[in-house]
C-alpha cells in the first residue's frame, strides 16, 4: 500500500497549479483461478497489477492520467499530464457543462472483508481437488462438456483527496463457476451454466455452496431438458428463480438508473434510458410489490465497499418504491448535475489506470411476504424459469428479450416436469406491472463482468432476489 505520504503530494502539487479539485487513488489488484475441462486441469493463473490514477478538476473540466512508476519524478508527470488533458477538454469543449461536485464532508478509515479463510491462502491441491469432486458430479450419460473452476479476488486501494478524505479498503472476493452441455443425437443440445456464483467473503463461502451437490443439480437439469416437450406459446405465469431474476434487475433496473446515462455521458457505449427526472415519483416502474434498492452496506456484496471512488461512504438508495421510480445511481458529478444534496455513492473504476464512472452496487428486489410455496401454490398453470440464457435490451432500456435454460412445469399449485427452453419480450414497466407476488426467500448474487464506459471496464457488482411470480407473460419457444 502506498501510504508515505506520496498520494497526498500529488495532491498538494495538483492544487497549488490551480486545481479546485484533486484525488489520488492508489489500486493494488491480485487475481487467481484454477480450472478444469473435462477432468483435466485447464488453466492455472495468477495476475497482478498496481498503480496510481490521479484527477484534477481545473477550468471546469477533468483531467485524468494514470502510472504505475511510483517515484517522485513521475507523480510529477502525472500531475502535468492530467491539467494537460483538463486543458484539451476544457478547449475542445468536451464538458458541456462545467463539473460541480455534490458536497461531501471529509472520511477517514479503513475498510476490510470480514474473512475467515483467506481464499489466496488454500492450497491449489485442496482447489484442485474440489473441482475435481465437483467435475464428477457433472458426469452424465449424455454429458459431452464439463467445466468447473474456483476464482479469487483481491483489491487494495487508498484514496486521498484535496478535501481531506483519506480512506484505504482491502476488498476480498472469491467464488466458483459450473458449465456442462448434454447431448443426444436428433434432440437440440441442452446446457447448464453459472457463472455469477461469487461473493465478497473468503474461502469459507466456496465451501458452504457444495459444489458437488450443485454440480449434480445441474446435471440432471441439463438431462432433464434434453427430454423435455416443447412448451405452448402464448401468454402463461412465469415464476422466476433469484438468479434469473437477479439478471432482470440488473440489466432493466439497474441500468436505465445510472445517472450518467440521464446525461448522456453513456450514448457512444451503454445508451441512455428511459427515466427523466420530471417523472420521479411519478412514473409506475412496476407494480406495488416491486421495490428496487442500490445498498453499498450489504454484507458479502459484490457491490459493497466502506466508501466509492469519489470518497462517499457506503449507503442506501431507493430506486423504485412499491411500483414507482424515485431515484438514480448517482456519484458526485452526476448528482451536481442534477441538483441533488449529495451522491449516492455509486462512482466507482475498474482499476488504477481507470477514471471512476457510475456504476451499479448492490441493487436488489426487495423481498415480499409470502413464501415460495404460497407463490407456487396459486399458479394453476405456468413454468418455473430456473436461469437465464440470451438476452438483449435496446439502448434505453425500456425493451428487452430474455431466454431461459431450464424450466419447470406448474400445474395446480405443483412442480410437474419438464419443458424445453422459452424466451419472452416486453417493455419493462409493462413486465414489472405484470408481477403479483414476491416471496421471503431472498438471496444475494455476484455478477462479475459488467462492461460499461470507454475505454472498457469490467466491474463486479451485487443483486438481491426473490422468487416472483408474473401473470400473463406472453412466452415463445426456443428454437
Amino acid at each position: 500500500m502506498l501510504s508515505d505520504g506520496r498520494l497526498a503530494e500529488a495532491v498538494g502539487w495538483a492544487r497549488s497549479r490551480g486545481a479546485s479539485y484533486a484525488d489520488a487513488r492508489w489500486v493494488e489488484r491480485e487475481h487467481e483461478s484454477v480450472a478444469l475441462k473435462d477432468g483435466e486441469i485447464e488453466s492455472m493463473d495468477r495476475s497482478s497489477d498496481r498503480g496510481v490514477g490521479l484527477r484534477v478538476l481545473h477550468g471546469g473540466a477533468w483531467g485524468f492520467a494514470a502510472t504505475d512508476r511510483l517515484g517522485p519524478a513521475s507523480l510529477r508527470g502525472l500531475v502535468d499530464e492530467a491539467f494537460r488533458r483538463a486543458g484539451a477538454a476544457g478547449a475542445a469543449g468536451l464538458a458541456r457543462r462545467p463539473v460541480v461536485l455534490a458536497p461531501e464532508a471529509p472520511q477517514r478509515g479503513t475498510y476490510r472483508t470480514p474473512l475467515a479463510r483467506d481464499p489466496f491462502a488454500v492450497p491449489h491441491a485442496e482447489r484442485v481437488a474440489l473441482l475435481r469432486e465437483a467435475d464428477a458430479a457433472l458426469e452424465g450419460p449424455s454429458t459431452r462438456l464439463r467445466r468447473v473452476g474456483v476464482d479469487a479476488y483481491r483489491m487494495r486501494k487508498r484514496l486521498v483527496t484535496s478535501e481531506g478524505t483519506d480512506v484505504t479498503q482491502e476488498i476480498t472476493e472469491c467464488g466458483s463457476t459450473l458449465a456442462t452441455l448434454a447431448v443426444e443425437a436428433g434432440k437440440r443440445p441442452a446446457s447448464r451454466t453459472d457463472m455469477r456464483d461469487v461473493r465478497q467473503a473468503g474461502w469459507e463461502y466456496v465451501v458452504a455452496q457444495d459444489l458437488p451437490r450443485r454440480a449434480a443439480a445441474f446435471r440432471d437439469e441439463a438431462h432433464a431438458t434434453l427430454a423435455a416437450p416443447a412448451a405452448e406459446a402464448g401468454p402463461t405465469t412465469l415464476v422466476f428463480d433469484p438468479s434469473f431474476l437477479a439478471l432482470l434487475v440488473h440489466e432493466s433496473c439497474g441500468h436505465p438508473a445510472e445517472a450518467d446515462r440521464l446525461l448522456e455521458h453513456e450514448v457512444a457505449f451503454a445508451g441512455t434510458t428511459f427515466l427523466r427526472p420530471e417523472e420521479r415519483g411519478r412514473l409506475r416502474y412496476g407494480a406495488p410489490h416491486i421495490s428496487i434498492t442500490a445498498d453499498a452496506t450489504v454484507p458479502g456484496g459484490m457491490g459493497t465497499f466502506g466508501w466509492d471512488d469519489d470518497g462517499v461512504p457506503a449507503t442506501r438508495t431507493p430506486l423504485v418504491e412499491r411500483g414507482v421510480f424515485t431515484g438514480y445511481l448517482t456519484s458526485r458529478e452526476t448528482a451536481g448535475a442534477l441538483g441533488l444534496p449529495r451522491s449516492g455513492g455509486s462512482a466507482r473504476a475498474e482499476g488504477w489506470q481507470h477514471f471512476p464512472i457510475v456504476r451499479m452496487v448492490n441493487v436488489s428486489l426487495e423481498p415480499g411476504p409470502l413464501t415460495y410455496a404460497e407463490l407456487v401454490r396459486d399458479v394453476d398453470d405456468g413454468i418455473l424459469m430456473l436461469a437465464p440464457a440470451s438476452y438483449s435490451l435496446d439502448d434505453k432500456r425500456q425493451n428487452f428479450h430474455f431466454s431461459s435454460q431450464a424450466c419447470r412445469v406448474i400445474r395446480r399449485g405443483q412442480l410437474e416436469g419438464w419443458v424445453r427452453p422459452v424466451g419472452f419480450q416486453s417493455l419493462t414497466p409493462a413486465f414489472w406491472g405484470r408481477c403479483d407476488g414476491v416471496a421471503d426467500d431472498w438471496e444475494l448474487h455476484g455478477f462479475i463482468s459488467c462492461a460499461k464506459g470507454e475505454p472498457l471496464q469490467l466491474m463486479r457488482v451485487g443483486h438481491g432476489a426473490a422468487h416472483a411470480r408474473f401473470r400473463d407473460v406472453p412466452i415463445e419457444v426456443v428454437e
